[in-house]
């Protein structure tokens, strides 16, 4: 028999110890997420009607002639290689025309059935020198919410999308602590010009990305690569949303206004999951492009940790509480590598099944899932304010589009609070280093004749859109989502809020005197459910619709019930659950955390007995 000597031993010890053991752990702590697509079905996914869908741009992607900001500089100058900044040289130049075709553009808008617009303030035209406002520029803005406000769609504004004047460029820019009051005194001009017409504002948008392209990738201005300067960096933006937060809080309209930040996920994921170095540096690219940002927003302070590069620890307890809203970016994950070298750390692979965009980004619409929940951990209403694939053959959109908004309905009945989604992008751009080569626009973009058409795929987001709302049995709600707070008024003139029946089973019977089938449903509800429940936790509550209080008072003496019933005048809490045109005699059967679990239309015994083993199961 083979004696293994001692000091081997503990070498095999130790390596189990430090490999095995963390790889396991983070193995089934972490689990890859990948769902069986050919089972599920994609094709009618709907979204409630107070769902807000918009699409969104960025000023120097689509505006037109913005020389006077870093990243006009940026598209001038060559890299050390005397190569072009941006691919083949191109310049962002006219982009889109966006500044003079805008009214053409919100017609686009109006084509697709969105209800909402995300756009970025360019800040060189605001104030093309320090101090100095134009009043022009301001004015062009607000035409240009005035004329989406007409065509009832609403502005959402980004204040801070990548560009900044020259002059703010060369003091420094967000490099130094004390420049941050620049950028406080060009948002108070354009809130205090533009509050009354915009009721969305995105201070910053993807602080990290700004971070990491501008000062890890040097790909962006500044070009520079310096780790410690990154961390500085991204505390100062993150310290220059709390103060613009704080400061429009302040301002005259500053109390109604719905103010939040921009927050890019991009998932860094292990290429090989039995690989300890893959973990290692997937959880510190994730803890650094991610979790920093969350935690300060949070808790007040994090840590910007790369190892044998930067810690710094970054600290301001007025961060939290500086969101009404969260507004998400997310298109994908990367792949990391890990390898013992000072000099390349880890890299970035590709896995040989997935669909990659033009982007080269992976298709992945499960991250999205588990991004969605990421972000509610801020437990703030979620906007997704940019999300879309770059695909200039028009060969992958409609499979993105399906499978990325149905992982957004699957977040949506998980109960994450998400209000809104906003496609990136409105039309073909200026896409930043990769020039005019990468396309997400809905639209097509002839550049040369600025001529717009709708991309056949883009069909499909349309309809998803126009979609919204009813089903087949006049349902806008589903079974998962949860149940729109409301409050109602009894007959004995008492008032309460869905909401503070939390904690009990709640079904809701939609109803009316003229209805025949309601009337013949009323006494066995009464029985079935009001005697057989009520001291089990389960209340029933009638909501009679659009009929006067004597009516329906009369009504409930009428049909001997006992069980509440509520007031609805115009129909205002149907048309929460339901199409108002559509019909009543339906019930609704909400859990004891709000959540919608049976839905019913008309009275058909199958379906009423199936309500009442669902309602039993709930006890």
């Amino acid at each position: 028999m083979i004696k293994v000597p001692l000091l081997l031993k503990i070498l095999i010890i130790t390596i189990i110890i430090i490999w095995f053991i963390p790889v396991s752990y983070f193995h089934f702590t972490y689990p890859e997420t990948e769902w069986d697509w050919k089972n599920i079905d994609t094709r009618d996914i709907r979204f409630p009607n107070s769902f807000a869908w918009g699409t969104a741009t960025a000023a120097h992607q689509v505006e037109g002639n913005n020389t006077n900001n870093n990243w006009y500089q940026w598209e001038q100058e060559v890299d050390n290689n005397n190569q072009p900044r941006i691919h083949n040289g191109e310049k962002s130049g006219l982009a889109a025309d966006h500044w003079n075709r805008y009214p053409e553009d919100i017609k686009l808008m109006n084509e697709l059935g969105v209800n909402h617009y995300r756009f970025s303030i360019e800040w060189s035209k605001i104030e093309p020198e320090p101090g100095s406002f134009s009043l022009e520029a301001i004015k062009h803005y607000r035409d240009k919410c005035d004329s989406l406000l007409k065509n009832k769609i609403t502005p959402v504004v980004t204040l801070h999308h990548f560009t900044h004047p020259i002059w703010f460029e060369e003091l420094g820019a967000f490099e130094k602590k004390e420049n941050i009051n620049y950028f406080i005194k060009y948002c108070e001009f354009v809130f205090q010009n533009l509050s009354d017409l915009v009721p969305m504002w995105c201070t910053i948008n993807e602080p990290s990305v700004f971070v990491s392209q501008g000062y890890f990738n040097g790909v962006f201005p500044p070009g520079k690569k310096d780790p410690v300067l990154a961390a500085t960096v991204l505390e100062n933006l993150l310290n220059a949303h709390v103060s613009v937060y704080k400061h429009l809080k302040g301002l005259p309209g500053g109390s109604e206004a719905n103010i939040g930040l921009v927050k890019n996920i991009f998932q860094f994921e292990p290429i090989r999951r039995w690989h300890i170095l893959d973990w290692v540096f997937s959880n510190v690219l994730n803890d650094v492009f991610t979790n920093s940002t969350l935690e300060l927003l949070k808790h007040g302070k994090s840590t910007f940790y790369l190892p044998g590069m930067v810690s710094k620890e970054m600290k301001n307890p007025m961060a939290v509480g500086t969101l009404d809203f969260i507004g998400l970016n997310y298109y994908s994950r990367m792949h990391v590598k890990g390898q013992l070298s000072l000099k390349e750390p880890f890299s970035f692979e590709k896995r040989e099944n997935d669909i990659q965009t033009d982007m080269d980004y992976a298709l992945y619409p499960e991250g999205f899932y588990k991004a969605l929940h990421t972000i509610s951990t801020l437990n703030k209403p979620i906007y997704v304010t940019e999300n879309g694939v770059a695909d200039r053959g028009d060969t992958i959109r409609t499979l993105f589009i399906n499978r990325y908004l149905y992982a957004l309905k699957m977040a949506l009945k998980d109960r994450i609070d998400i209000r809104g989604y906003f496609y990136w992008t409105l039309m073909d751009n200026f896409e930043w280093a990769e020039g005019y080569d990468m396309k997400f626009g809905l639209y097509e973009v002839d550049f040369k004749t600025q001529k717009r058409s709708l991309r056949k795929s883009s069909k499909l987001f349309s309809e998803i859109v126009k979609r919204r709302g009813a089903d087949e049995r006049g349902y806008i709600v589903d079974i998962g989502d949860n149940a729109p707070d409301f409050t109602m008024e009894f007959t004995t003139r008492e008032k309460v809020s869905l909401s503070e029946l939390r904690g009990q089973v709640v079904v809701l019977q939609f109803t009316a005197s003229w209805c025949s089938v309601c009337r013949k449903e009323m006494p066995h509800l009464e029985k079935d459910v009001w005697q057989a429940f009520k001291d089990k936790g389960v209340i029933l509550i009638g909501i009679d619709r659009d009929e006067p209080l004597e009516t329906v008072i009369q009504f409930q003496k009428d049909m001997k019930t006992t069980y509440p019933l509520a007031l609805d005048p115009g129909a205002k809490i149907f048309s929460l659950f339901a199409d108002k045109d559509s019909g009543v005699t339906r019930n609704v059967v909400i859990n004891r955390e709000g959540e919608i679990v049976f839905l019913t239309r008309l009275f058909e015994e199958k379906e009423y007995n199936q309500m009442l083993e669902v309602i039993r199961s709930l006890l």
